[in-house]
């Protein structure tokens, strides 16, 4: 199997040869086919870890956009961030599990700022 990034008529398409096959994907083409493959990938063994592996280089997302919202049938946040490969990915937080998530991300904005102040206290005048 190969794939690869090709401009069919001035357009951006991804080109997938199996076999002896060749098709020829467009943006919305390759939208839903991510959408339709990770829901696969769910229902797939082994599953995902649950904890990110340390021997595995993930692409990171700088900055990325990000939308909140509650919803009435769920006690919690649903979160949405976006991957400029990946499109948008929903997450229902439950509001425990939100609480230990502003925790962490307190903690390490507080590590941060710490480490910050060191370094400025440890520059020669």
């Amino acid at each position: 199997m190969s794939i690869e990034l090709v401009n069919e008529y001035g357009q951006h398409a991804v080109c997938v040869k199996v076999g002896g096959q060749v098709v020829l994907l467009d943006t919305p083409d390759v939208d839903g086919l991510i959408e339709e493959l990770s829901k696969l990938r769910a229902h797939m063994q082994p599953a995902v870890p649950e904890q990110p592996l340390r021997s595995h280089q993930y692409v990171l997302e700088i900055d990325p956009c990000w939308y909140t919202e509650r919803n009435p049938l769920f006690d919690g946040t649903v979160v949405f961030l976006r991957h400029t490969g990946l499109g948008w990915a929903g997450f229902a937080i439950p509001t425990e599990s939100g609480h230990r998530l502003k925790a962490a991300l307190c903690a390490h904005e507080a590590a941060a700022q710490r480490d910050a102040h060191v370094f400025t206290q440890a520059l020669p005048n």
